[in-house]
């Protein structure tokens, strides 16, 4: 496939059309008066988009393994500038301690558990306070927007975060529906997404995202994990 027909892909419709629930709690993670940040699988750009409206960064740069995720950033001006890396590549081509941010949101993820270890160093030399999301549940998810880098490779516990100091929060559902489903498919041996009846279904996601808000202090129960870690060193 070549650049240019990725580039189009990226520009038409994408694949995912939602966004995370937890951008307003990603946001108040990054303080008012950062002044450098750095975005790392930044994508499409929401990470930067939102600190250009609701943030003062003098110095806002994104890196991702996708070209055509770069040039609809570069077109929408989301960053200063961007880099095109392919993550599992350490180390980052930036000095230690450069930026005073760095965000990597549903981006660990799609990274085998050694190289999402090698990359957690990475974004803790780099800069001093840490801002990474990801998902609290395994689920498969393939390629799409032509971007093989978005396949889910590993799942991340929230004692992985711990030991490396960070705090971390429950910012989405209440795990209902998929422990249900997982128990399910043990007894059924089934591993469809309709393994559950349509009406349970129904109500364990209903009740999962009103209940959600309780997990915050409890990310074990919770769908999604905010992992955010300051360098203490430089408080002193």
């Amino acid at each position: 496939m070549s650049l240019m027909t990725d580039v189009s892909l990226a520009s038409a419709v994408p694949n995912v059309t939602w966004t995370h629930r937890a951008l307003p709690t990603i946001l108040d993670a990054i303080p008012v008066t950062c002044k450098s940040l750095l975005d790392v699988g930044c994508g499409r750009g929401i990470i930067g988009a939102m600190c250009r409206i609701y943030r003062g960064v003098n110095c806002l740069v994104g890196i991702d393994g996708f070209e055509p995720y770069l040039e609809f950033s570069r077109k929408a001006g989301f960053y200063d500038y961007t880099v095109l890396r392919d993550l599992n590549e350490v180390p980052l081509p930036f000095d230690t301690k450069e930026f005073e941010v760095v965000t990597c949101t549903e981006v660990i993820e799609h990274l085998s558990e050694d190289a999402g270890q090698r990359l957690l160093d990475e974004l803790e030399r780099i800069a001093a306070r840490v801002i990474v999301t990801t998902p609290n549940i395994r689920f498969e998810q393939d390629e799409y927007d032509g971007n093989r880098f978005q396949r889910h490779l590993s799942h991340w516990h929230p004692v992985a975060f711990r030991k490396r100091g960070y705090r971390v929060f429950g910012t989405g559902s209440l795990n209902i529906g998929y422990r249900l489903r997982g128990i399910v498919e043990k007894v059924t041996k089934s591993t469809t997404n309709n393994s559950l009846p349509g009406l349970v279904r129904g109500c364990a996601r209903y009740t999962s995202e009103a209940l959600g808000p309780l997990t915050r202090k409890l990310p074990e129960l919770s769908t999604s994990l905010l992992c955010v870690r300051e360098d203490s060193s430089l408080n002193h």
